[in-house]
């Protein structure tokens, strides 16, 4: 029954009785609250996911959703407590729970609201009792339907509280439409003194059950001595067909004009309930324990949301990824067939440049030897005989020859008009060795080396 300040902001308050229901939208102002919407619901349907459900969005945006148990399941009892610390007033009413309630206090549960002030500085409290399997009946029922509740008011209590300022008798009918129940509350010297509820057969026998009830009411605050002065001004707060059958027994009973006035919109009622629940005031009947178990299952549901989300999540990654690798492998394989085609291609030019490479220095061998044929011939003097010209690996050009003993320095001239040969203005012969020359009798045989001077034909291309 501990009471603290809300931080909610809007509050959804479901009415539901008999024929089609209501979702009403309310936001909390500075001045109270002010209505922000109307949704309508068939009967006993199934609340909408954008006013009765519980996501994520409510870590950031706190709602108090409210319902209304039936006044039939509920018992109202006036309590006189101590005044002080208005948070020890739970726990006071609970110690008094075994004196006012009809049945074990373990089966019951209790909500409570101030009325106004008690004799000595004390407070007068309206408890509401109601038994434990009605409400949990009544909140597995709304579960049932998507709208799990905060908070459970008492429309009959929330219409007396709101209507009744002044001293009185007053009777009040259920605003929530129950046929035949009404609360009868006294008030007199500024101080609340009984309320009660009764239960009224249907037609004329209502009014003369109310009466009777009345009068043992009646008897009993004259023996008390509240009732000193003889009966208040009795004010009926009822719709039209009730008052046409109770006004007449109120009046006779009372000897006097009973004052009516008519219920007040659900609607406003709601607000009231709406308003008190979100300063953190007002009656609820649901279990503190409820209250925990339904804030415990919505974080816990959050948490299995936001891992099934990530684990979602996480498969959706994992496939793109693997599709991607997929994908990647497949690319990775056209080009692998593209590479043993390229590689097939490069061999071919490969051998194909090769073959011009050998193709290119057979021509210019042949042409090289051609010219070491007609250098050889144009420079060699008469005097001297050339034996044979040979081809080294095809980049040395070896003579050999005979010459007149006397004649040896036309073999080292012989060498030196070699080396000094130009063909299309390059020398043909990049070294000459000199020439070796060796006598036999009358014979000297002559013999020398001389490198081609020649591109590489390798090294160009």
């Amino acid at each position: 029954m501990s009471r603290r300040s809300s931080r909610k902001n809007s509050c959804h308050v479901l009415l539901d009785g008999e024929g089609a229901g209501r979702v009403l939208v309310f936001q909390k102002t500075k001045n109270g609250v002010q209505a922000g919407g109307d949704v309508a619901l068939a009967s006993g349907a199934a609340v909408p996911g954008k006013l009765g459900g519980r996501d994520w969005q409510l870590l950031f945006q706190p709602r108090l959703d409210v319902a209304w148990l039936s006044a039939d399941d509920v018992c109202l009892r006036l309590v006189e407590l101590p005044g002080g610390d208005p948070a020890e007033l739970g726990a006071m009413v609970e110690m008094q729970l075994e004196k006012v309630s009809p049945l074990p206090p373990s089966q019951v549960v209790a909500g409570y609201e101030v009325m106004g002030e008690a004799a000595e500085g004390g407070v007068a409290v309206l408890v509401v009792i109601a038994p434990r399997h009605a409400v949990e009946a009544r909140l597995d029922a709304l579960r049932a339907r998507g709208f799990v509740v905060d908070r459970l008011d008492v429309a009959l209590a929330r219409e007396l509280i709101s209507q009744a300022k002044e001293d009185g008798l007053w009777v009040v009918t259920d605003p929530g439409g129950t046929p035949g129940l009404v609360t009868a509350a006294w008030r007199t010297g500024g101080r609340w003194r009984q309320v009660d509820v009764l239960r009224l057969p249907s037609g004329a026998g209502g009014g003369e059950v109310l009466t009777a009830a009345l009068t043992r009411v009646a008897w009993a605050a004259e023996l008390d001595g509240w009732l000193g002065g003889g009966i208040p001004v009795v004010r009926l707060v009822s719709n039209a067909e009730a008052a046409e059958i109770l006004t007449p027994a109120l009046a006779a009973w009372s000897g006097q004009a009973v004052e009516h006035r008519t219920l007040r919109e659900v609607a406003v009622t709601a607000a009231d309930t709406a308003r008190e629940g979100l300063s953190g005031r007002g009656l609820t009947v649901v279990p503190p324990e409820t209250a925990v178990r339904n804030r415990q299952a919505f974080v816990d549901r959050l948490w299995i949301r936001g891992l099934g989300t990530i684990g979602v999540t996480y498969l959706v990654g994992v496939l793109c990824y693997l599709a991607w690798l997929n994908f990647q492998k497949g690319k990775l394989e056209d080009e692998k067939v593209n590479l043993r085609g390229l590689a097939q291609h490069y061999t071919n030019a490969l051998r194909l440049k090769d073959q011009v490479i050998i193709l290119e220095e057979q021509v210019n061998l042949r042409f090289a030897a051609l010219d070491c044929w007609q250098a050889a011939v144009e420079k060699l003097p008469t005097s001297m005989t050339l034996g044979s010209m040979n081809f080294i690996r095809g980049r040395t050009l070896r003579l050999d020859g005979t010459v007149d003993p006397t004649a040896r320095e036309e073999v080292t001239r012989y060498n030196s008009d070699l080396a000094a040969v130009q063909v299309r203005e390059q020398k043909l012969f990049g070294a000459v060795k000199p020439a070796q020359v060796t006598v036999r009798g009358t014979v000297a045989n002559w013999s020398f080396e001389a490198e081609l001077h020649r591109l590489d034909t390798k090294g160009d291309k």
